[in-house]
């Protein structure tokens, strides 16, 4: 079954109140297609995945996400951009004293489930080792830790997300010095030093993501239907029915650009 975040009562009422035909039994599959398609490119283009844990009752033909969703993603340890010529190399850009900072690929991460990171001969998995400890939770509001932050400073690693979602993934980049001495390194390069593997997502659909999708999706549905239609003028009122929906949907999303 087609995943979708909105239901294809959803996109008939879209239909409806754009005063265009409503009864989208006749091609089922194609309205199912676009909501799945609409889905996928709201994703990756703000980089966001939402999901109702009960589901939605009215959503028998499309699979509503009921849970988050996990990826793992190999990264870099951001350096310095400018380092002196008697340095053995470029270091790790630091906040919060030794923290390095990596942007996560997906916003609202809910937890860190394996964290390799190269010590110069080995990935070690930094969760599992009794070596490191850290917080492994996004936040409060998505099922983990209410003091990830700031009380979790001074811990080897933790993940905060923040108002707008964006994930972030600190290091305390102490552990990766060569016998504990200042700015000896045991890397030689910092590029693929970091495999991490995550879970994120929105615990509950918000009304605008729902209705969004639902216009999206039916201006493809409504674009489609304009090329069976053989009067010029009739196929510019649809085209335009389709460009106002698309407006719409992108007004409602502003607020999670």
């Amino acid at each position: 079954m087609a995943t979708g975040y909105c239901t294809l009562e959803d996109l008939r009422r879209a239909l409806q109140e754009a005063e265009l035909p409503g009864d989208i039994s006749q091609d089922e599959q194609i309205a199912i297609d676009a909501i799945n398609a609409q889905t996928e490119w709201l994703e990756k283009t703000l980089k966001r995945h939402w999901y109702e844990p009960g589901g939605i009752d009215e959503a028998t033909a499309i699979d509503i996400p009921t849970s988050a969703k996990t990826r793992d993603d190999e990264e870099d340890i951001p350096t310095s951009s400018a380092f002196v010529v008697d340095d053995d190399g470029p270091a790790p850009k630091t906040w919060h004293q030794d923290y390095t900072r990596i942007r996560l690929a997906r916003r609202d991460a809910v937890t860190v489930e394996e964290l390799l990171i190269y010590d110069g001969e080995t990935y070690v998995d930094w969760v599992e080792s009794d070596e490191y400890g850290g917080s492994v939770y996004g936040g409060s509001s998505y099922g983990g830790s209410s003091d990830s932050w700031p009380e979790a400073l001074g811990d080897d690693y933790y993940i905060r997300v923040n108002n707008g979602g964006w994930s972030e993934l600190y290091l305390d980049t102490s552990n990766l010095l060569e016998n504990g001495e200042d700015d000896e390194y045991v890397l030689e390069t910092w590029s693929n030093a970091v495999y991490v593997t995550f879970a994120y997502g929105h615990e509950g659909i918000p009304q605008n993501v729902r209705r969004a999708v639902a216009l999206r999706a039916a201006s493809y549905f409504v674009d489609e239907a304009a090329m069976q239609i053989p009067e010029s003028s009739r196929i510019r009122s649809v085209e335009s029915k389709a460009d106002q929906m698309e407006r719409k949907a992108e007004e409602l999303l502003e607020v999670y650009q």
